[in-house]
């Protein structure tokens, strides 16, 4: 709900595309400053807490939004909901990595990735009419209380199984010095998650805005996000037990073909049905990337919380400048440029999965064939 309504708020307080983008690169930096710290609080310290903050987190974010519409309060809000959203899934990760371990992962991850997609995909099409009915600051108030209530009710009900911590000595400053030399197998990562980000966030951010401009209204936006996440929601499991079975690599590859398919759909989202494949096509790419990178991550790394962490340092870096390009591309070249752009990004991206990222899981899995721990 927060980020399919957050542009869309922007544009109706008055503020451009370009502020938009703005206000999502500062996110991108703060990001990539904390995320090696988050990391190794997951490796040391309990996943199942740090879940439930990251909830906590989105709960705030969204009563600042409710509260204030100034630029300030904004990029604030913005910032703490994408360090919650982005350290969600490493910690969902980490937490079910204790327990059962990297060969079933990737259908466990799929099946449990399921209950937030569906809530996903009830939440933006609800959040439109709400948004129609009661307006934005109403609508982002009972969305945090549901948020928040939802924290502290898995936190009340979870039980984190397998060893915290591990045994870990490494000290903070060592993780970040890590995270800026690193081995050959996650700078392959570095390369491959960094260019997918920075394809994204050429648009995605500024997404519901965008549509806003080319004619939708609040509900069929909604209703087109929605669509999107039932997408997800349906794909998500078939696409975990595809990736135990086929391998992680291939998920990735898969993922990033239907993302390329979409970006270049949306270049014209008019008529209707042109976006609805789109948006679809947008749930079935992150279907697949949600499995296939938690277990390719889980695969190839001791460390996951730690690798995570970096990964989403290098990534929010190296994705700083796209969605302030992305609006300056839609506004002085045409509405187009970012669509396009990054369709041809997710295109390479896809190379380096069947190819690179492919090699290195084979050697992974080999690997830990002949030393089974």
């Amino acid at each position: 709900m927060f980020r399919s309504f957050f542009p869309s708020y922007m544009g109706r307080l008055g503020y451009s595309l370009a502020s938009v983008g703005i206000v999502a690169t500062l996110s991108s930096l703060a990001g990539a400053l904390v995320s090696p710290a988050v990391g190794y609080l997951l490796d040391t310290y309990s996943s199942r807490v740090i879940t439930a903050a990251t909830g906590l987190a989105t709960a705030t974010a969204l009563a600042t939004l409710a509260l204030s519409g100034g630029l300030v309060e904004l990029t604030a809000s913005y910032t703490v909901f994408s360090l919650a959203f982005y350290f969600a899934q490493p910690a969902r990760t980490v937490f079910l990595a204790r327990t059962v371990g990297v060969g079933r992962l990737g259908t466990v991850v799929g099946f449990t990735t399921l209950t937030f997609t569906i809530s996903r995909a009830v939440g933006p099409a609800v959040g439109g009419y709400m948004v129609s009915a009661y307006g934005y600051s109403t609508t982002f108030l009972v969305l945090a209380l549901v948020s928040t209530a939802g924290s502290l009710l898995f936190l009340a009900l979870s039980q984190e199984r397998g060893a915290v911590g591990g045994g870990r000595r490494s000290s903070l400053l060592e993780v970040y010095r890590r995270a800026l030399r690193p081995g050959r197998e996650l700078t392959l990562l570095y390369l491959f998650t960094s260019l997918d980000r920075a394809a994204w966030s050429l648009w995605n951010p500024m997404l519901s805005a965008y549509l806003l401009e080319r004619g939708y209204d609040e509900v069929s936006i909604g209703t087109l996000i929605t669509l999107s996440n039932v997408a997800e929601a349906v794909v998500t499991p078939l696409a975990g037990r595809l990736t135990d079975r086929f391998g992680s690599s291939v998920a990735l590859a898969v993922s990033e073909a239907t993302a390329a398919a979409a970006a270049l759909g949306l270049v014209n989202p008019v008529p209707h049905y042109v976006a609805t494949a789109s948006m679809v096509l947008v749930g079935v790419s992150i279907g697949f990337w949600v499995p296939g990178y938690s277990v390719y991550v889980a695969k190839l790394f001791r460390n996951v919380g730690e690798a995570f962490a970096s990964l989403n340092a290098v990534r929010s870096l190296v994705g700083v400048p796209s969605p302030y390009l992305g609006g300056l591309l839609y506004e002085v070249v045409a509405p187009a440029a970012p669509y396009v752009l990054s369709s041809a990004i997710l295109v390479a991206t896809t190379g380096i999965a069947v190819t690179g990222l492919r090699s290195a899981e084979v050697r992974g899995d080999q690997a830990r064939h002949q030393h089974p721990q």
